[in-house]
């Protein structure tokens, strides 16, 4: 993950945080999915640089999953991690609460980035998990494609699955060059 993205990654986390209710760790993953599929149909490039897998409850960024159990140093100074046992008769186990430490900052994000976290945000703002779940699982969307469609459990999602030939969608090829772009630019900095 590259550094600005991971400024975003952590920063989206803050905003959706603070700008939804009981947002825990199963309704935060949902919208990080949603923004950086949206995202990345619109320009060819996702918002924070997460990869998402098809799980059983719906798409999953498996490192930022592995990271809530062993936090790095910038994600414990932004945010804090606790679980606890929820009394929700739909949730049997325990909850991660994610708590903002520092206030979110909208310089890392582009205008067409942080208006798709606001309406994300608006859509989704009293939405539980099993809700966001629902939404994730929806027919034609990225993850029922893979995990009920094409049967692979457990598999990457690819970003090219949102793309499509609707108005307002990067193309395969444009997305692919956009990607090749990214990499040189990298590349240069090393």
């Amino acid at each position: 993950m590259r550094v600005f993205e991971r400024e975003k990654l952590l920063h989206a986390i803050i905003f959706f945080t603070k700008e939804t209710r009981a947002c825990h760790k199963l309704k935060l993953f949902k919208l990080l999915y949603f923004l950086d599929f949206q995202i990345y149909r619109e320009t060819g490039k996702s918002v924070t640089g997460l990869g998402y897998f098809a799980w059983p409850m719906g798409p999953v960024p498996r490192d930022l999953d592995d990271e809530f159990s062993a936090p790095r140093p910038d994600m414990l100074a932004a945010i804090k991690l606790r679980t606890e046992a929820e009394a929700d008769p739909d949730f049997k186990g325990k909850r991660l609460h994610i708590t903002p430490h520092v206030a979110f900052s909208k310089e890392h994000f582009t205008k067409r980035e942080l208006a798709a976290m606001e309406r994300l945000a608006e859509i989704f703002r009293t939405a539980t998990g099993k809700q966001m779940t629902i939404a994730t699982h929806a027919v034609g969307l990225p993850w029922h494609q893979v995990y009920e469609v094409e049967g692979r459990h457990w598999d990457a999602i690819s970003y090219a699955l949102a793309l499509d030939s609707k108005p307002g969608s990067v193309t395969e090829e444009h997305a692919e060059e956009i990607e090749l772009e990214s990499r040189a630019a990298v590349a240069l900095f090393k």
